[in-house]
């Protein structure tokens, strides 16, 4: 069987979504990007968890995986993001047949325009010829060895994705002038197109993600309200109520102050991200500007009390996975057409309601 494949390897999750030519249909889903050593005899597979062998080695890959996850560093030519890529295709291929999986994953716009590196990462990510992952997806199953065929290679630039929205795809022309903020665990990635094509000089990434706005946020609130681990600070990001919990014994005067710490940090952070746009001199108030990845999710509202004129995409953080799908299926001999991506429902899986 043939099968088309997108990736989106991100600090925090590797995102997938796939194309099924049989049923014209597109589905997404998610793993955390967390990968330690694994043992086919684990009993207590954590949720979303996964026991791989790959080469010979066997890992725990998911969210039970130990440790903090990938390294935080901008280069994504690692065994974390290796052995991750590989067990979602793994996840992914028949059981009973050698696939033939063709793939799109994205790099860094200042890393993918370096012909060197691309193609250095394209290779060490993406193997070609036969790949076998043995595979465990909960304490109960049997492993399950799977051979599969990486076919046709695609690396695209991170932040593209964005362009081939549903909400942008139509409205971009040849002469559209269009700034992408993209905003995820690690990195702030502003990248600026005229039409599809990148203009790297007047694209910049920085350490501006969202792991740097909860270690902020962790470090004012200790600083000023009460000791704040960053798991916390995390929590009370993607709370509704932006505001330290109160049922711990903290003070209504404590808790109201937290909410005009986090109210500054978060806005601070946004002010950078529009100061990072204005050192590449973006004329902010001429063009396109457009918002994804999820920590732009997480700071919508500062967003646009800081850019008079961004969007932010629905569904932030599959953006890219989604808009690669678009561009390797419009560009494959195998398909070579437009997809619809607007309707790509998110898989999710039946779990155990067990302690872990």
């Amino acid at each position: 069987m043939e099968r088309y494949i997108s990736i989106d390897s991100g600090k925090f999750a590797t995102k997938v979504a796939e194309y099924s030519k049989e049923r014209d249909l597109v589905k997404k889903f998610s793993i955390r990007t967390k990968v330690s050593d694994g043992d086919f005899r684990d009993d207590a597979i954590e949720k979303n968890t996964y026991v791989v062998e790959i080469d010979g080695k066997q890992y725990k890959v998911g969210n039970g995986a130990r440790g903090q996850g990938a390294e935080l560093i901008t280069d994504k030519k690692t065994d974390t993001h290796r052995i991750c890529v590989l067990t979602v295709l793994g996840m992914l291929a028949s059981s009973n047949e050698n696939d033939t999986i063709n793939v799109a994953i994205g790099l860094p716009a200042n890393e993918w325009a370096n012909v060197t590196k691309r193609m250095d990462f394209k290779d060490y990510i993406l193997p070609q010829g036969k790949v076998t992952v043995k595979i465990k997806k909960d304490s109960r199953s049997e492993v399950v060895s799977k051979t599969f065929t990486i076919g046709r290679r695609y690396v695209f630039p991170e932040s593209i994705g964005a362009l081939f929205s549903d909400e942008m795809y139509n409205s971009i022309e040849p002469t559209s002038i269009t700034g992408v903020i993209d905003i995820g665990n690690l990195n702030l990635n502003a990248t600026y197109w005229q039409g599809t094509e990148l203009i790297m000089d007047k694209s910049i990434t920085a350490d501006l993600g969202g792991a740097l706005l909860i270690q902020e946020l962790s470090q004012e609130l200790s600083s000023h309200i009460v000791p704040t681990e960053e798991m916390i600070a995390a929590n009370v990001l993607k709370s509704t109520d932006r505001v330290l919990p109160m049922e711990y014994g903290l003070s209504e005067e404590q808790a109201e102050e937290s909410r005009d710490v986090i109210k500054r940090v978060l806005l601070n952070h946004a002010k950078e991200v529009k100061r990072q746009c204005n050192s590449r001199k973006w004329s902010l108030d001429l063009m396109k500007v457009i918002a994804i990845g999820g920590t732009s999710k997480d700071i919508e509202a500062e967003l646009k009390s800081v850019f008079s004129n961004i969007i932010v995409l629905p569904t932030p953080e599959y953006c890219n996975v989604l808009g690669f799908l678009r561009i390797m299926c419009a560009q494959d001999p195998g398909v070579g057409k437009e997809i619809s991506i607007s309707d790509a429902p998110k898989e999710t899986k039946k779990t155990d309601k067990k302690a872990s």
